[in-house]
């Protein structure tokens, strides 16, 4: 099983809209299928939340406008989660098909191939960090007592993975041990996320966790120290899972100069943050959108 791995696009309705006041996302993001577009055999493309920065429906009608025909290109489905930049409301008005739960953008997507994708909707309106209702962890449950012929790929914007900064500590995603009961014994192959901006990886009740770098910045987590800091840099992942559990999934991740950083569309430097907070403005940051 082949996935491709895309996060944290962060459109604008607003074609000039600029991302802290500096990125194109809309460039960023054709960059990336650009980079990708000699990709074959791939059998999921999955975009794991903050699709768009202003929650407007015309953000996800251009989310779709681009990324559709790249999918069909590759003849594999495409699934969207939402991040807490998104609106599911709005979102909901050109959500494809699936097995819903209606009070949320919760879906289950089951391809031609028989590989299901279940999409869980992490978003907490006005907030930063993710929660995942009781009656969401029930309603996963009830999918996964069905196993799919060619196993689950679980996709959900925060990552159930210990933020590796303070500032992505304040808006991780609550619940971990629920989740993982919830989890516990089913085909779940891997869980995708996104949120960080950041690759990571790690396991839950025993499952591979992968975070996908952001298309429209990518956060440095390392050489950052106090501060949070992010680049001008566009990520992607593929993935190759083993269907039987047996091994660990092999990721390959490329990170390039982002497309959307000038407003010609031209690579900017990447050596000049997109942003470079410190800790006042992390604490600020906190405050406002933490748990």
């Amino acid at each position: 099983m082949r996935i491709l791995h895309l996060s944290d696009t962060h459109l604008y309705g607003d074609p000039a809209a600029r991302h802290y006041g500096r990125i194109d996302t809309t460039r960023a993001l054709r960059g990336v299928l650009e980079h990708l577009a000699g990709l074959e055999r791939v059998d999921l493309v999955v975009h794991t939340g903050d699709a768009s920065e202003d929650g407007t429906v015309e953000s996800y009608r251009l989310l779709h406008e681009l990324l559709d025909p790249f999918a069909a290109r590759l003849g594999a489905p495409l699934a969207v989660a939402m991040g807490n930049h998104d609106v599911p409301a709005a979102y909901a008005e050109l959500a494809g098909p699936g097995d819903h739960d209606p009070r949320y953008q919760d879906r289950a997507i089951t391809t031609a191939d028989g590989v299901r994708v279940v999409v869980l909707d992490s978003s907490v309106p006005g907030a930063g960090y993710g929660h995942l209702d009781p009656a969401q962890l029930d309603w996963l449950r009830e999918v996964l007592a069905r196993p799919a012929a060619r196993g689950t790929v679980l996709a959900v914007h925060h990552p159930p993975l210990v933020a590796a900064t303070r500032m992505l500590r304040a808006l991780d995603l609550d619940g971990l041990d629920e989740l993982g009961e919830a989890l516990t014994g089913s085909d779940v192959r891997v869980i995708l996320s996104g949120h960080y901006h950041h690759e990571m990886t790690g396991d839950l009740a025993g499952i591979p966790v992968h975070v996908v770098p952001g298309i429209t910045n990518v956060v440095d987590p390392v050489a950052a120290g106090e501060h949070e800091r992010s680049l001008a840099l566009s990520g992607a992942s593929l993935l190759e899972i083993d269907e039987t559990g047996a091994a660990r999934p092999r990721i390959i991740t490329s990170l390039w100069p982002n497309a959307g950083d000038t407003p010609g569309g031209d690579a900017g430097d990447v050596q000049i943050p997109v942003y470079d907070f410190g800790p006042g403005e992390v604490q600020a940051i906190i405050d406002a959108a933490g748990r």
